[in-house]
């Protein structure tokens, strides 16, 4: 056999590998992530997680109602031509308290006081990293 078909039957078998196998080497991989979790970006790596709440399945689908409605109104002040920068701000921060208002009316006592306590510890590890803001 020459080299010259030698070289391309390697060639050959070296694409079909790279056009058949990285799928199904994806597809193994990623086998935690089919069964619905994701992998953590590498600045979430750090963080603390977020607490288990044990939420019920009624809470559950209140949580997700509100999240969805809360996604929907910042899409809409995102595309509003008519606002600044800074009003677009204003708006996304006013839906995001009143989401966290609402998220917190939904919580049991005991719930409320783990992801309060939750929260000051995530502030606390974050103000740690973080440098003091210069004036």
């Amino acid at each position: 056999m020459n080299t010259k078909t030698l070289r391309n039957g390697v060639l050959l078998a070296a694409g079909l590998l790279v056009a058949y196998g990285s799928p199904a080497l994806a597809r193994a991989a990623g086998g935690a992530q089919d069964a619905g979790q994701t992998q953590a970006t590498p600045a979430q790596q750090n963080r603390p997680a977020r607490p288990d709440l044990n939420l019920s399945d009624d809470q559950k689908a209140q949580m997700k109602k509100i999240h969805e409605g809360a996604k929907s109104q910042i899409e809409a002040i995102n595309n509003d031509t008519a606002l600044s920068s800074d009003q677009k701000q204003a708006k996304i921060q006013a839906v995001r308290r009143g989401t966290h208002k609402q998220t917190e009316a939904i919580l049991t006592p005991e719930q409320r006081q783990t992801m309060k306590a939750w929260r000051q510890s995530h502030r606390g590890e974050k103000s740690e990293d973080e440098p003091p803001p210069s004036n």
